[in-house]
């Protein structure tokens, strides 16, 4: 095997990717003083252009990417031969051979890999040996000889091609690699003359080396080679190598992996046998030991600053159930049993080849007459069978009580989630139709805080007169109408007249199955909702509450501190704190407003790309960027003044001309049909004219104007396939680095042109590859995950391509590069895609290692957001890929549908000339930063929620619509305390940069890999290629 840098990566060593831009960094910033904290990230695009930049205006530097960068920055950063010993010596120092090199060792004992020959300095092969049953016979520049002995069994030979630190000097600069000694030259040589050489983690920089394999393969032999690459990008040198010896009748093959520990995986898995093989996987389970614990949440006494009161009821479910076999099932048993107890005495689901069910056992016995299998048994039913909320048990127990509430005079259900109220309250006309509005609540399950929960959550129901749904896109809009702006008062009135019709009773309602038959199937249901108490650290009045509510109060919370974003101050010397995304950029200058005070990036270059028809509209429109703009009276309380272009950020932008090389006239679609021909010919119109673009303007960001007239074009969706106008142009991009923003007709003539300025003005900044804030809140020396995935739902149940996005962040809120990678062996539950340990651990690994590349080091604490829960092999794949990492926190993160709480005021209400003091709903939602624990390692978060406006005194609720939903939390493995996520969750919601929005619903960790994974499926390629993600933008 030859071995490359890339291979000690994940042994923590730098690659010589990094070692040079670790190299140009220290020049640029020996030259330029007081950057550091902006040029920290080396994987972030804009750092590295930053960096290039300046030394493409400085005389005597190598260009980008040329073959001797290595040679000239380690020479000019460490023209002493001892500092550069010195230099490589402190790298290695402390680095452990990773799996990789391990599983080395195995091919090496049974003979497979008998030498081992490389180019770096660590001497990690031999290191690895030392566990294994090989001798490793070291061979550098005062050994030579021992390179032409045959190794014998047992032995695995390990040249050092450019000598060792330990040894010999260092043979690292380009006069050196020319003077190589003869004898290693002529023993690889004459090593491949034979042998089947395996290249892995090496880039083929090297001259000198590359001329030695040139010799070796131009010449006849029976050694095949397998040039190993990291993703399928080949190199010109290494493409004239295959050339070479395939005109040399050579075996010769370029292969495309995910870098050297996954080649090793993949090569003893299949190479090696029996117990060999076992050995090799119980290696790739080392567990991680470290970050398995999963400790409880937990939330301290505090003065009580809120009180919220939910729309979950405490309910005790039946405590058993029938459970019997069938001598043969049809093919849908679910729809099967569903219409079987339809108007029957009984509900009963398929559970593991056996039906579950509760109600009269005669009539159950009738209905299924001679298909019972054996005996009817009675199960008893326990809490674990009801906390997995759409678990089978859960299931039966809800169809059950909806039939008991159906039986009300004037309730109807649909016997899956929803009752309605039997008589419509009002009637709306849509589309010419009449259609009839009931009152309706979607009903569900939940077990937390130690007990099971009816979950009522108010709703309509829209039918036809027969009592018939009508089409989902009629439903839709009229929902949207009737409840898009339903605060506390009203949801609190739909709550209220759901609790008088369904509970009877105050305190406890007892409620049989089937109703009135005396049957011990008993559903007992509270009338009063539970409360939670939010503590608080402010200073001010506490809430009082009387001992009759208290026994109400079933959770506890805390309100967690709106967190702070970083900004320049105007003279880019300093940072500054607001926690006002846009008000901080108003009143100071971007986070690195220090590259523009010192002049690297003096300017934003647009490019544009229009049909020629809106031309002159949008070049009008495009001079007002640096025009000031007011916000609408209601948006007041969130939107400040835009200042224009310049004042805001601090540089101009540049506007073309239609006549201009920035400008680029689209033609149009001569396809004008709606269809997925037509579809296709505009994106490719639109791709076209953004090559031609950028080859003669080189912008920085490209706008692409899409009139109404192109409406067509934008998406095309049929049974087989879907397009997406958007989707397809931005892949396009990607591949090319060409950072574009969509701007659409509607926008510019919207009313609300501050919030539309702003949202654009912020894009481009952004996606010119500047940092417009930052965060301050964050653990330094923890760094942020996103798990994402994306599924063709239009592809076979057998060929689905599920691909996995991991989108790291730094402690700055920062996004960093991204991974997508094809998941091999995906598992799907309930239509939603996990990975198998395998994946797992590759993506854990890929997450480790682009930590590494992006810092030269790992952090001392991984956080992986993912949307979906973390299943058991999944979650040992994370941990086990994430190794050397001692924290790591796994979080489940997602909105909830049903929960729903109210935020209530204290108020003194004079009675006879008596003062009491009761609660009332609030006008404004739950503050944003509430968190409520519902269990020991589950938590209700608002990301979404009243927060203080820009005007003092004011309160400011985005949206201003419905009540918000809050996330549920799961710790999955962590140690962290809950404040501290919930402080990371509310930082990384603000660091959205493709939005005027104070904050998102959802972590950007979250936002940003679904819309990378959904984005990246349509990519030609990925793997092991990162990409930055503001091209995603």
């Amino acid at each position: 095997m030859l071995l490359g840098a890339g291979a000690s990566v994940s042994s923590t060593v730098p690659s010589a990717w990094q070692c040079i831009w670790e190299w140009k960094r220290k020049i640029f910033l020996t030259n330029n003083p007081g950057l550091e904290k902006q040029f920290s990230e080396l994987t972030l695009l804009s750092v590295q252009r930053g960096i290039q930049n300046w030394l493409n205006q400085q005389d005597g530097y190598p260009a980008l990417d040329s073959p001797e960068e290595y040679c000239f920055f380690i020479e000019k950063c460490f023209p002493v031969g001892r500092h550069r010993r010195q230099f490589f010596s402190d790298m290695i120092r402390n680095a452990k051979p990773h799996y990789g090199y391990k599983l080395l060792c195995l091919l090496s004992e049974v003979g497979i890999v008998t030498s081992c020959w490389t180019t770096n300095f660590d001497g990690l092969t031999a290191k690895a040996s030392a566990n294994y049953d090989i001798t490793a016979i070291e061979v550098g520049m005062d050994s030579q000889d021992r390179a032409f002995r045959q190794p014998r069994r047992g032995e695995l030979l390990c040249v050092s091609l450019h000598g060792d630190y330990r040894y010999d000097d260092l043979k690292n600069t380009d006069d050196e690699l020319q003077e190589q000694e003869d004898a290693l030259r002529r023993a690889l040589v004459n090593e491949l003359h034979h042998a089947t050489l395996i290249v892995t983690g090496y880039s083929g920089r090297d001259a000198s080396l590359m001329n030695t394999l040139n010799e070796a393969y131009s010449q006849s032999g029976s050694g095949a080679l397998y040039w190993c690459g990291f993703g399928d990008k080949i190199s010109d040198s290494v493409r004239e190598l295959l050339r070479t010896a395939r005109a040399a009748n050579r075996t010769a093959y370029f292969v495309s992996t995910n870098g050297f520990d996954d080649t090793l995986s993949r090569l003893t898995l299949h190479c090696l046998k029996n117990e060999r093989q076992e050995k090799v996987r119980e290696l790739l389970k080392s567990s991680n030991h470290e970050s398995t614990t999963c400790d409880p949440f937990l939330i301290g006494d505090m003065r009580c600053g809120a009180l919220l009161k939910s729309n979950a009821f405490e309910i005790e479910c039946p405590s058993e159930l029938f459970e019997f076999g069938l001598t043969d099932w049809p093919e849908k048993p679910w729809s099967w049993l569903a219409d079987l107890s339809l108007d029957q005495n009984f509900v009963a689901v398929p559970f593991k080849g056996k039906v579950l069910a509760i109600g009269l056992l005669d009539e159950i016995k009738d209905m299924f007459v001679d298909r019972i299998k054996g005996s009817i048994e009675r199960t008893p039913v326990t809490d674990s069978d009801l906390t997995i909320e759409n678990g089978t048990v859960n299931s039966l127990m809800l169809r059950a009580l909806l039939r008991v509430f159906s039986h009300c005079n004037t309730v109807r259900t649909d016997n899956r989630k929803l009752i309605w109220r039997s008589v419509a309250y009002q009637t709306k006309q849509h589309a010419g139709q009449n259609c009839y509005i009931h009152r309706a609540a979607v009903v569900s399950l939940r077990h937390f805080g130690g007990s099971n929960r009816l979950v009522l959550k108010p709703t309509v129901a829209i039918l036809d007169k027969d009592g018939k749904e009508l089409a989902i896109d009629v439903t839709r809009a009229l929902k949207m109408e009737i409840l898009g702006y339903e605060h506390n008062a009203k949801f609190n009135a739909a709550m209220k007249e759901w609790r008088s019709v369904l509970f009877h009773n105050k305190g406890v309602n007892e409620f049989d199955w089937p109703s009135n038959s005396g049957s011990t199937f008993r559903f007992r249901i509270r009338s009063a909702p539970s409360f939670a108490s939010v503590g608080t650290r402010k200073r001010g009045n506490s809430i009082e509450i009387d001992d009759g509510l208290r026994p109400h109060i079933k959770q506890v919370g805390v309100e967690v501190a709106e967190p702070s974003l970083q900004f320049s101050n105007k003279q880019g010397t300093a940072f500054v704190s607001d926690v006002h995304p846009l008000r901080g950029l108003s009143n100071n200058q971007p986070y690195d407003y220090g590259l523009t005070a010192r002049g690297l990036t003096p300017s934003i270059r647009i490019g544009v790309v229009c049909p020629v028809k809106e031309s002159q509209i949008l070049v009008s429109y495009l001079r007002q960027a640096d025009g000031r703009h007011r916000p609408n009276k209601s948006e007041a309380d969130y939107l400040i003044d835009y200042p224009g272009f310049h004042n805001a950020f601090g540089l101009p932008l540049e506007i073309p001309n239609p006549d201009d090389a920035g400008w680029s006239v689209c033609p149009e679609p001569s396809e004008t049909i709606p269809s997925l021909k037509a579809c296709l010919q505009a994106a490719n119109q639109v791709t076209r004219s953004i090559d031609s673009l950028v080859a003669a303007n080189k912008p920085n960001v490209v706008i692409i104007f899409v009139p109404k007239r192109w409406a067509h074009y934008r998406e095309y969706r049929d049974k087989h396939e879907q397009f997406n106008l958007h989707d397809f142009v931005k892949a396009y991009c990607i591949q090319k680095g060409i950072a574009t923003q969509f701007l659409e007709e509607r926008t510019i003539i919207s009313n609300q042109q501050c919030r539309v300025w702003w949202w654009l003005a912020l894009a481009c900044y952004a996606k010119s590859m500047r940092t417009p804030w930052a965060l301050t809140s964050l653990d330094s020396d923890a760094a942020f995950v996103g798990l994402g995935f994306s599924v063709d739902r239009y592809a076979g149940s057998n060929q689905q391509v599920v691909l996995g996005c991991s989108h790291l962040y730094n402690s700055q809120g920062q996004g960093l590069q991204f991974r997508l990678s094809k998941i091999e062996n995906p598992i799907m539950r309930n239509r939603n895609p996990h990975m198998s340990y395998d994946d797992a651990r590759q993506v854990g690994e890929s997450i480790r290692q682009l930590f590494f590349e992006s810092q030269s080091r790992l952090p001392s604490r991984v956080v992986i957001h993912k949307q979906t829960s973390y299943l058991r092999d999944e979650k040992k794949g994370l941990l086990d890929g994430l190794e050397g990492i001692g924290s790591i926190d796994l979080l489940e993160i997602h909105v909830d549908s049903a929960l729903r709480y109210v935020s209530s005021v204290q108020k003194v209400k004079n009675i006879n000339g008596k003062k009491y003091k009761t609660f009332d709903e609030d006008n404004f939602p739950v503050r944003r930063g509430t968190v409520i624990k519902i269990s020991n390692r589950r938590a209700l978060v608002w990301c979404h929620g009243v927060t203080d406006s820009v005007i003092n005194g004011w309160k400011y609720f985005q949206g201003k619509r419905h009540i918000p939903s809050p996330l549920i939390v799961k710790r999955h493995t962590g140690t962290t305390d809950l404040e501290t996520i919930v402080s990371e969750l509310l930082g990384l919601s603000k660091m959205d940069w493709n939005s005027a929005d104070m904050y998102s619903k959802l972590p950007a960790t979250i936002d940003s890999s679904r819309q990378i994974a959904r984005i990246g499926a349509k990519l030609q390629r990925f793997g092991p290629v990162s990409y930055d993600y503001r091209l995603f933008m």
